[in-house]
């Protein structure tokens, strides 16, 4: 009867402040027949533990307010776009965390063509602000960043052309470049000896070609050959100290990688229940001009559905890939996820992670624990509630870290 009450009165009052041209109907702008512009806001609040994922916890609450846009053009046209823009204003309840308060800008764009004809056209670029030690913390990386948080801009564009030579055959060829870079570096240490949390850390420049010929087998599966070359320069990040004025070389310059592999996607049983995408082959890399090193590398992923409420999934990944440390990290991870649609309007998920890490000066083992709940008030509204638990032990001690945290949010888009 409450939420009855509730939705009555709002529906009242939005159909007299329309009725009054106070407020526009969804969406809040069109243009024309192909453009509509909507208002995006979400509100969070969140309880952690462990703020900085280090081994002596630090406990915090925080709050967050994101407001933004979206704009969709040509949803149904053989030219469509896509643009997001909000900022995240983020805020703690201790006085004592105020200077951790700030606001982080996030940007995606996306751009399609598909007339239905043989050539198929995508575009997307992303900026995004971070500020968070958990994907470094995996990396062994404990005992560098301290108590601060790591502040990131992240930057990826990628451009894919499928050309379909027949019926059948397709040929696909891709770019991409993906960069970050360290904003605001904190001083730590003591007089005479500050140093910046980032001193020991590098920025991460990769550029990757993708090269693929696939196969329609069946009218839903489809199998291929994959090829990719990836190119990581590595670069110094901010660096600051009273006793070393200047930074020593980097080690290593450029990781250079070549991938082959075979690759299948799409149902994998008659019944449609189980669905996967699966990319398995090997990896060659290496230093600058250094020999070559080779290892199994792969990215499976199966989707399978129970029952009509219940759904699960499994995803295995294997790959090397550049550390933020100048030296590389073989990564193994493995994710086990089940959904139940309680209801129409709400949704139950739990998933479960384990990843292995192995670089030149760490070995870090972590499970991530994932407990959440979405419920759709009405099209507009949403809540979402959730808590995660990470456990990651690491051959570094200080690297050595547990963390809960309990999500409440809302999201509205109008």
């Amino acid at each position: 009867m409450p939420r009855f009450l509730i939705a009555a009165s709002a529906l009242t009052v939005s159909a007299l402040a329309q009725a009054a041209n106070w407020i526009p109907t969804s969406p809040l702008i069109q243009v024309g027949n192909d453009c509509d512009i909507f208002f995006n806001a979400s509100a969070a609040l969140e309880v952690t533990d462990n703020l900085y994922s280090s081994s002596t916890k630090t406990s915090a609450t925080s709050w967050t307010l994101t407001p933004g846009f979206v704009l969709e053009y040509g949803k149904d046209s053989a030219l469509s776009a896509n643009l997001s823009v909000n900022r995240t204003f983020v805020n703690y309840a201790a006085s004592s965390q105020s200077n951790l308060e700030d606001s982080r800008d996030a940007i995606v764009a996306r751009v399609n063509f598909a007339d239905g004809g043989p050539l198929a056209l995508s575009f997307d670029s992303s900026y995004r602000q971070t500020a968070r030690n958990d994907d470094l913390q995996m990396q062994g990386l404990g005992g560098l960043i301290g108590a601060t948080l790591v502040r990131q801009a992240n930057y990826a564009h990628n451009f894919q052309a499928d050309y379909k030579l027949t019926e059948k055959f397709s040929i696909g060829l891709g770019y991409g470049n993906t960069y970050s870079h360290y904003l605001d570096p904190v001083t730590t240490g003591t007089s005479g000896n500050y140093v910046y949390n980032t001193n020991q850390l590098t920025e991460l420049n990769t550029k990757s070609i993708p090269l693929s010929f696939n196969y329609k087998a069946f009218e839903k599966l489809s199998f291929g050959l994959a090829l990719q070359h990836d190119v990581t320069d590595y670069s110094a990040a901010p660096y600051y100290s009273q006793t070393t004025p200047i930074r020593p070389a980097l080690t290593h310059e450029q990781l250079i990688k070549d991938f082959i592999g075979l690759t299948a996607k799409g149902q994998l049983t008659e019944s449609g229940k189980l669905n996967g995408n699966i990319r398995v082959g090997y990896s060659q890399y290496h230093y600058d001009a250094a020999p070559n090193d080779s290892d199994l590398s792969y990215s499976i992923s199966l989707s399978h559905t129970l029952t009509e409420r219940i759904s699960h999934s499994l995803t295995l990944t294997r790959d090397v890939t550049a550390s933020s440390t100048n030296t590389q990290m073989a990564s193994k991870n493995y994710t086990y996820g089940i959904s139940f649609v309680m209801s129409e309007d709400l949704n139950l998920n739990f998933t479960a992670t384990k990843s292995d890490v192995l670089s030149s000066s760490s070995d870090v083992g972590t499970y991530i624990y994932n407990l959440g709940a979405d419920y759709k008030y009405s099209k507009y509204l949403t809540f979402q509630a959730g808590y995660v638990m990470n456990d990651s032990k690491a051959s570094v001690a200080t690297s050595t870290y547990t963390s809960n945290a309990f999500t409440l949010s809302a999201a509205f888009r109008y």
